[in-house]
């Protein structure tokens, strides 16, 4: 079968497969309208938490890491339509990564294990930010997404996640490709004021700064941005399932050193002020010529 490289392709492989046409499939999806099929099938949009789920729901033979992320094969095995998802704790220890549902409603849907049994960093890329969305309902599909664990000594201990930063809202703090390390906020009245935070919703995951600790009785949360092009936007509280505080970031963008900097622009300003110097003293030496030359036109007179 042809690669499909987007999702919008394997949205139309599996219309193909199934013989529907766009508006069967709508229909079938609980849409009344094609045109959303049709957006994300053109790339014009891609497909969030709500679409994934019901075309799974409506197709359960398709793979999750198919439709997803494009890896294995569009159909799952008759050995995957057998089994039932377990927990990591059911498993066996020899496993390479489980994965198990933790904590309160404000704690990540799972925690990924290593062979060890350590809790290892997963790296969410941005095409797999939308099955991360997904294992919120599914936690399976984490782990037939086969996610890139990283060992970060530094970053051990409390759940954290790594998060590909896409956009330029965060610029120039954050950039597109840059992958920031984040910390599992349990408590959200500890948020620190204008800190950069991951905030997982139910359709979106983003790189922003919260302005202030959000309480139990806040209804809406206040989002900003470092680059002044994109204004503040707030979004329903109950919207949000998870807030990640960003404590490193992973980057190939190398700081300038400011000290060489600073020296480059001292040494610009001096050569600005020797030049200036040397305009001024021809300028007052052009100013004493022509008063000479009109006083010797004066006497001559």
């Amino acid at each position: 079968m042809e690669e499909q490289k987007q999702i919008g392709d394997r949205l139309s492989a599996i219309i193909e497969h199934y013989g529907d046409s766009v508006y069967g499939a709508a229909k079938k999806l609980g849409h009344d309208r094609p045109t959303k099929l049709y957006n994300f099938i053109g790339h014009k949009f891609k497909p969030g938490f709500d679409t994934l789920v019901e075309v799974l729901e409506t197709y359960p033979e398709i793979n999750p890491g198919w439709l997803l992320l494009g890896e294995g094969e569009m159909l799952k095995t008759a050995l995957e339509d057998q089994e039932e998802p377990v927990s990591a704790v059911e498993k066996e220890p020899a496993a390479a990564k489980h994965s198990y549902r933790h904590g309160g409603p404000n704690a990540p849907a799972v925690v990924t294990l290593n062979m060890a049994g350590d809790e290892g960093i997963m790296l969410v890329p941005t095409p797999a930010q939308a099955g991360y969305q997904l294992s919120r309902e599914k936690p399976q599909v984490l782990q037939e997404m086969d996610l890139e664990l990283l060992a970060l000594p530094q970053f051990s201990g409390k759940s954290h996640r790594a998060f590909e930063v896409e956009g330029s809202s965060m610029e120039p703090t954050l950039w597109t490709s840059d992958v920031v390390i984040a910390r599992c906020m349990d408590d959200w009245r500890m948020v620190k004021p204008r800190h950069v935070y991951v905030v997982v919703t139910e359709d979106s995951v983003m790189v922003k700064r919260i302005p202030r600790p959000i309480s139990e009785n806040d209804q809406e949360v206040e989002l900003l941005s470092d680059n002044s092009y994109f204004s503040p936007h707030l979004i329903p509280r109950e919207t949000i399932w998870e807030i990640w505080e960003v404590r490193g970031i992973l980057t190939t963008r190398v700081p300038a050193n400011r000290e060489e900097a600073f020296d480059r622009v001292a040494g610009l300003l001096e050569v600005m002020a020797r030049d200036s110097s040397d305009v001024r003293g021809r300028l007052v030496e052009m100013m004493d010529r022509i008063g000479s030359r009109s006083s010797e036109q004066y006497r001559l007179q």
